[in-house]
């Protein structure tokens, strides 16, 4: 073969690799370029553009209304590119510069701009003047950005409910914690080209990402609802508590819910403490204490062992039973507050006066089984599902341990621990007709524009007891509040159901004598209720219906005016005997009550004489510090108005109620030897 031909061929292998080459080089390029491209481009951009971030407004929070409750302000953060600055080879003049603008000391100022780090924020949240002032010093690799931060208009108003949020705009507790996905936005940015040296590039592309906005969360609270709890509380709290003797409890809490769909109207307890300062308050005020402490209800609790002795067709309510003064079981005396007991009475009777035996032999029939079937339907023991961090489960006692004993105890409201929002969830069901309710705090999600994201609806959980025995315990309780134990929450042309509660208080694994929980729970109007109330009151010597009921009372009173719930024409307009099934009689010549508050007693005595009504007093001195019924309440023409009378009308009211007797005590004395049933085997 020819050299010419051997190089020729030579060639052209030669030129048929170089092609494959060729081939096999474009067809990986044109690979990385369309499938990888994006990618790498967004690595390279990542390399050369650093941005600082801008941090997006996190949403509002508001109450049912759309009245705000938390919002974010504009502020500015003062930031620094650690690479540039170390470049200028100013760093300790610029910190020097910089120390008394921002209140830092400049050693400290001088470690942060030099850190091997990217970006660093030098001051977060610093006011329009100083960022105006960093920004004129036009320092190489210092800068400022928009920030926020949150603010609380109303200062501690629903505190416990909204929670707060931290220096960085992270919710830390409350509603701002549990809605952190749809309130925190999401962050913006400016980016910036740099160099491999980490300089910026002269006349460098810029771009802004803008931050969107967080979703505004709209609550079921009502404003001017918590506003009247909060009022009752803050009285409490100042020793102006009407009954209290001038005493200040530990703590108390107000909670207001619609029973047909469990939206929570009003969530308050005190202390409190202000979202804007959350950092100077004591731990213990940013508790949640409806929501995370327990407590025995005491004859609150009754409301439930009357619903299922009634779904159980247990008692008939002209049922007679005869209360001797105490019931026995297993060898132990369980004693009526009544002296020498009720004697022969119906069991309308025995709800009517709080009897204890007779609540305990409704206990004794249902028997434990059934007892804890209840239990465990209208929810204790276990979590309601509202929407707060932290919700106690309450201890119920073991019901493999549980003698008849605890039985009778537990049927009286004595024995089990539950959370306030357990007991006002329960009540709630017997209100509705007999249906569990979830509680709710939040209404809806709405987004920047205007438009709801997410709407929430009630949530049924289960059906308790029927309609028949709902409608039946609602008249019951109602007698109870117009001619029972629960007439202190009594309100005028108004149908209100009741019940109060006393409780020892436990410490230290033991029980404190003379210091109880004090409580009230109602619900209104009896027939068709708009509102249920509780109100707890922790640490003071006095009981539930004689410091409770009137808080319950005035809130009551005041929401359901707020409401536009008119007073009923066929309710009644002074404590009676009502009997179920029958309505009362119409107002036969209705008239409107003076206000007399701070008047002297003379004064208020003719006022009310012109009138045409009729007086009676409670308590010494010459001031009238309250009155019963209201102004402004349409009543019964000649009724008899009571005054609550004292020296001073900025002292709290000085009557005898606090001697009165209370069901619960006469109970609590009979039981001795007791243990909570955190520390006893019981609630093992």
């Amino acid at each position: 073969m020819s050299p010419y031909v051997v190089m020729r061929k030579r060639i052209a292998f030669l030129f048929l690799c170089v092609s494959i080459f060729l081939v096999v080089l474009i067809v990986r390029l044109g690979f990385v370029q369309l499938s990888q491209g994006a990618d790498l481009r967004k690595k390279a951009d990542d390399s050369h553009f650093r941005g600082v971030p801008v941090a997006p407004k996190r949403g509002n929070i508001e109450d049912r209304e759309g009245n705000v409750l938390a919002m974010s302000v504009s502020t500015e953060t003062v930031y620094a590119v650690p690479a540039e600055v170390r470049q200028s080879g100013r760093a300790k003049e610029m910190a020097a510069t910089l120390s008394p603008l921002l209140g830092k000391p400049a050693q400290e100022i001088e470690a942060r701009i030099t850190k091997r780090s990217a970006l660093e924020y030098v001051q977060k949240r610093v006011s329009p003047e100083v960022a105006a002032q960093v920004r004129a010093l036009a320092l190489p690799g210092i800068g400022t950005t928009e920030d926020s931060q949150r603010y609380y208009p109303n200062g501690t108003m629903a505190a416990h409910i909204i929670g707060y949020a931290g220096i960085d705009n992270q919710g830390l507790e409350g509603i701002e914690l549990t809605r952190e996905s749809e309130l925190k936005g999401i962050p913006g940015s400016i980016l910036q080209e740099f160099g491999a040296n980490g300089i910026p590039l002269p006349q460098a592309e810029h771009q802004y990402l803008a931050p969107k906005q967080g979703n505004t969360v709209r609550l079921t609270i009502d404003k001017n609802i918590q506003a009247f709890a909060e009022r009752e509380l803050q009285k409490l709290m100042t020793g102006q508590g009407i009954n209290m003797n001038g005493q200040v409890p530990k703590s108390a809490s107000i909670l207001v819910m619609e029973p047909n769909t469990g939206e929570m109207l009003a969530l308050a307890s005190a202390p409190t403490f202000d979202p804007n300062r959350y950092q100077e308050a004591d731990p213990g005020t940013r508790r949640n204490i409806a929501i995370q402490n327990g407590y025995e209800p005491g004859s609150t609790f009754k409301i439930i062992t009357l619903a299922a002795a009634l779904e159980e067709k247990k008692i008939k309510l002209a049922e007679h039973f005869f209360d001797k003064g105490a019931y026995t079981v297993l060898g132990k005396n369980v004693r009526c507050w009544k002296a020498g007991g009720h004697g022969d009475q119906t069991f309308m009777e025995v709800a009517e006066n709080s009897c204890n035996p007779g609540f305990i032999e409704m206990g004794q029939r249902l028997g434990m089984d059934n007892f804890y079937k209840y239990l465990r339907d209208f929810g204790f023991g276990q979590k309601t599902g509202i929407e707060m961090s932290g919700e106690a489960l309450g201890i119920l006692a073991n019901k493999k341990k549980a003698t008849a004993l605890d039985l009778a105890t537990m049927s009286i409201g004595q024995t089990n621990n539950v959370t306030p929002i357990q007991l006002l969830t329960a009540v709630s069901a017997v209100a509705n007709g007999g249906t569990l309710m979830k509680p709710q705090l939040v209404k809806e999600i709405v987004g920047p524009s205007g438009r709801v994201v997410t709407p929430f609806e009630k949530e049924e959980i289960r059906r308790i007891i029927s309609e028949d025995a709902s409608k039946l315990e609602r008249e019951v309780l109602e007698s109870v509040v117009t001619n029972g134990t629960g007439r202190r929450s009594f309100l005028p042309g108004y149908r209100v159901a009741g019940k109060t509660g006393t409780a020892q208080k436990v410490q230290n694994g033991g029980y404190i004598q003379g210091e109880y929980v004090a409580s009230f729970v109602a619900f209104a109007p009896a027939d068709k209720p708009r509102l249920a109330i509780l109100c707890v009151i922790d640490g003071v010597p006095f009981y539930g219906g004689v410091v409770a009921s009137p808080v319950v009372q005035t809130v009551l009173l005041d929401s359901l005016r707020y409401l536009g719930v008119k007073p009923d024409s066929k309710a009644p307009l002074t404590p009676g005997k009502p009997m179920p099934g029958l309505e009362f009689p119409p107002i036969k010549k209705a008239a409107t009550v003076p206000s007399v508050l701070g008047l002297p007693l003379a004064e208020a005595e003719r006022i009310l004489a012109q009138a045409g009504f009729k007086t009676m007093t409670e308590g010494q001195g010459e001031v009238v510090l309250d009155q019963i019924p209201h102004g402004d309440s349409q009543v019964e023409a000649e009724s008899n108005i009571l005054l609550y009378l004292g020296a001073d009308a900025s002292k709290p009211t000085l009557t005898p109620w606090w001697e009165d007797e209370d069901e619960d005590i006469e109970a609590i004395r009979s039981l001795t030897g007791r243990l909570p049933i955190e520390v006893s085997p019981l609630g093992r």
